[in-house]
């Protein structure tokens, strides 16, 4: 217990010290003139290389070499990865970056205003562009009410000193991204930003479901993937295996007779014991999928399984059949999170209660997934407005509106 108490207070107290050098910067960083072809580019609370943020910097890598993108990160693989891939990447606070990121016109985030790249960057002048991370089911932001992260109150005061000792932490982005009218309309009450200056373009992470991919030449067996959103908090105890009938051995000859191979995709959060995460490892049919970023794979999985993750939004794109596993979900809704919908509103397949159910449902819509095309289709044309990966060219398009107004 001591033991914790010491590391939250050097936490703290570590956090503060970078709240004060990140206003020391800030306030340098208006004394150095901006380059409107030189882009920051962060995500995932300076963490990991993933999500819009990652396709966007992609995209203009490839399509746009007049911009210097340069990635900026608190993680010292993702940089050492970078940059063996050829990219331009920079460690927080490592002396070239900060000069860089000072200079830097553009300032590309999706999960965090102020820490997927240093808030010191976030002068006025600069287009601070917010790609977020997903159209929203849960409730976000402002408008979560119950979720316990958002009600703990050690996070106010800890907000408040933040704010008082750098003001890039009070800036709002100029243009939030936004896949159609819903989410649109969503943000606008959920992070009180007005809804003019949410711009609908699609998601850049979503151009990959439109991409030509080489056709597999095996006689491939059919891949789902199943992403359940994280439940608890690190070393909770919510196991969405054994407590909803998974057995290994009889999940995994089911899956050897359909002809599927299944992944797993968990947060670290949720992982299963140690002996039934042993029993699938040892099986032939059953994954962990161990990769932080899903989406260069999401096109090539034949089915996806989910509960309440925004995921399968994206999914949609793919004109694939989608089950969905909400197992917990008396104790989950309006308990854990409020959610936007009607659940069966606008979730467009077959439900499961348990996994047997779900064997089930794998049958079931690999040999007619026709029942629930109609819906499908109308929860696709609901929630994005454009269908045609294109999704980076129209941000690109948003952000030099932005400059040329500047």
């Amino acid at each position: 217990m001591l033991r914790q108490v010491l590391l939250k207070f050097l936490h703290l107290l570590k956090e503060s010290f970078l709240a004060v050098l990140d206003n020391l910067f800030y306030f340098l960083s208006f004394l150095i003139r901006k380059d409107k072809n030189l882009w920051l580019f962060g995500s995932m609370f300076g963490n990991g290389y993933a999500d819009n943020s990652k396709y966007f910097f992609k995209y203009i890598c490839a399509k746009h070499p007049e911009i210097r993108a340069i990635w900026y990160s608190a993680n010292a693989d993702v940089v050492t990865s970078l940059r063996q891939q050829g990219y331009e990447a920079y460690r927080f606070y490592q002396p070239r970056g900060i000069v860089l990121a000072l200079r830097a016109k553009v300032a590309v985030v999706s999960h965090s205003l102020v820490r997927d790249i240093r808030p010191f960057a976030f002068t006025p002048a600069v287009v601070l562009v917010n790609l977020w991370h997903g159209i929203p089911l849960k409730k976000i932001a402002l408008d979560d009410k119950v979720s316990e992260l958002r009600n703990k109150p050690i996070l106010q005061p800890l907000q408040w000193l933040s704010r008082l000792l750098c003001p890039g932490f009070r800036r709002q982005a100029d243009v939030l991204i936004a896949a159609s009218a819903e989410d649109q309309r969503h943000f606008s009450t959920a992070f009180s930003f007005p809804s003019e200056k949410i711009s609908i373009t699609g998601y850049p992470r979503n151009d990959v479901f439109f991409r030509s991919r080489a056709a597999d030449e095996t006689a491939r067996m059919k891949k789902g993937i199943y992403v359940p959103t994280f439940r608890g908090k690190e070393n909770s105890s919510f196991d969405f295996f054994a407590q909803f009938g998974f057995n290994v051995a009889a999940v995994d000859q089911r899956l050897a007779e359909l002809n599927v191979r299944l992944y797993l995709k968990l947060h670290h959060f949720n992982f299963p014991s140690r002996e039934i995460q042993q029993a699938i490892r040892a099986a032939k049919n059953i994954f962990f999928y161990e990769k932080l970023d899903a989406y260069e794979d999401l096109p090539d999985f034949d089915f996806l399984i989910t509960d309440f993750s925004s995921i399968y939004f994206d999914f949609l794109l793919a004109d694939k059949p989608i089950i969905f596993a909400p197992f917990d979900k008396p104790g989950f809704e309006g308990t854990v999170r409020q959610l936007y919908y009607d659940y069966d509103e606008v979730t467009p397949g077959p439900k499961a209660q348990s996994w047997p159910q779900v064997l089930e449902c794998i049958a079931e819509v690999l040999q007619n997934a026709q029942p629930y095309a109609e819906k499908l289709n109308r929860t696709r044309a609901r929630f994005h407005r454009y269908v045609d990966g294109h999704s980076c060219e129209r941000v690109y398009d948003e952000v030099q509106s932005l400059l040329l107004a500047r």
